[in-house]
């Protein structure tokens, strides 16, 4: 997953990490360990909830995924 893209996409749609985790039902304490890097590899059910979460579209989501977008 890449971090530092989700990072940007809260920061550009003005969405706290508290915030999202309330709308995809994660736990603070689970998204803290995945951004830190204490756990490395998340469930793809939970990218699923971030990626509706912040209505990404297909290209975001394959971003968040860590799959770069050659434009």
């Amino acid at each position: 997953m890449n971090i530092e893209y989700l990072l940007n996409l809260l920061k550009e749609n003005n969405i706290s990490r508290y915030k999202l985790c309330k709308l995809i039902g994660f736990s603070y304490g689970s998204l803290s360990d995945l951004i830190s890097g204490r756990s490395v590899i998340p469930r793809l059910d939970t990218i699923i909830k971030i990626a509706q979460a912040l209505d990404l579209n297909d290209h975001e989501f394959a971003e968040l995924c860590g799959y770069k977008n050659d434009k």
